[in-house]
């Protein structure tokens, strides 16, 4: 008996959901002779789908939903160090992960070209890990993508990706920044940002071009800095990140790193979240490192 499970986040389909559960049925019913549907109801559901999937020898595991259900289910998936091949069909607002493995945005058609499992290609992906939580698309800290934390929902699913960017617009005038103490690679040095952000492929907030070097698959996790700005510094930055191409303002730093040590200086390590995947994350201090090739993924 070969089983898959397909879990779902409702509240990222609405009501075609449904209509999608039915489509991937009939797309691997061939392929799975045992299918089971779960719905997620509440953060976490699906962490503790996708650990039901590892324990009971499920051989793959289909996400309908965002990046932050898709980011649950590889928790779960890792904690017990499963190989199950992870499906993704993108009904979130951004889908970080699926933009970078080339996934159609598009439910239908990303669900149509699952058609053919046996000879799918299954590509080996990497994934980070923030003290004792994997991530798969971006950690980050500070004004901009801490006001993603206050997108409820509602702003979701009434305004879209646009959310996000009503909210970032806000944000631009906080002008606060904190004092890191960086550790990589036997290197240390602190220095004040008012932004920083870890990412695993090149696909952040949706843009395609804000770390241009970076691939989900290339073994190393990526980190952008941004030095102290005002608004209008701010402002002046965002061509840069749609240029495809390294930066060129002093105000940007970019590195590549395999493991990473991360506290603040100003007493407020309990204090600070950063955001996980679109999620409010771990608190300071942090341990950052990257697990090679460590996802089976549709791709």
């Amino acid at each position: 008996m070969t089983k898959a499970m397909i879990i779902v986040n409702p509240s990222s389909g609405g009501e075609k959901s449904e209509q999608y559960i039915e489509q991937l049925k009939v797309q691997i019913g061939t392929t799975y002779t045992e299918l089971t549907i779960k719905r997620t109801k509440k953060s976490g559901d699906a962490r503790l789908f996708s650990e039901e999937a590892a324990s009971n020898e499920y051989k793959a595991v289909f996400v309908m939903g965002g990046d932050g259900s898709v980011s649950e289910a590889v928790n779960g998936l890792l904690l017990h160090e499963s190989k199950i091949a992870l499906g993704i069909i993108p009904l979130g607002t951004v889908n970080n992960v699926a933009r970078a493995l080339g996934i159609s945005m598009n439910p239908i058609k990303a669900i149509e070209a699952i058609e053919a499992l046996q000879e799918a290609t299954i590509k080996q992906i990497d994934v980070g890990k923030i003290n004792e939580r994997f991530f798969i698309s971006s950690t980050s800290v500070g004004p901009i993508p801490e006001s993603v934390q206050e997108v409820d929902v509602d702003m979701k699913t009434k305004f879209g990706v646009f959310a996000y960017v009503m909210k970032g617009i806000q944000a631009l005038r906080d002008e606060h920044t904190y004092t890191f103490e960086i550790e990589i690679e036997g290197e240390k040095w602190s220095a004040d940002y008012s932004m920083l952000l870890i990412a695993m492929s090149n696909f952040v907030g949706g843009v395609g071009t804000a770390i241009p070097e970076a691939a989900i698959d290339d073994g190393l996790i990526h980190m952008v800095t941004l030095k102290e700005t005002t608004t209008k510094e701010k402002l002046s930055l965002v061509p840069e990140l749609f240029q495809d191409k390294e930066y060129t303002n002093d105000q940007l730093e970019y590195r590549t790193f395999k493991k990473a040590k991360i506290r603040l200086l100003e007493d407020k390590d309990k204090s600070i979240s950063c955001t996980v995947d679109g999620d409010k994350g771990q608190t300071f201090p942090l341990e950052i490192n990257v697990l090679p090739h460590a996802l089976s993924v549709f791709a």
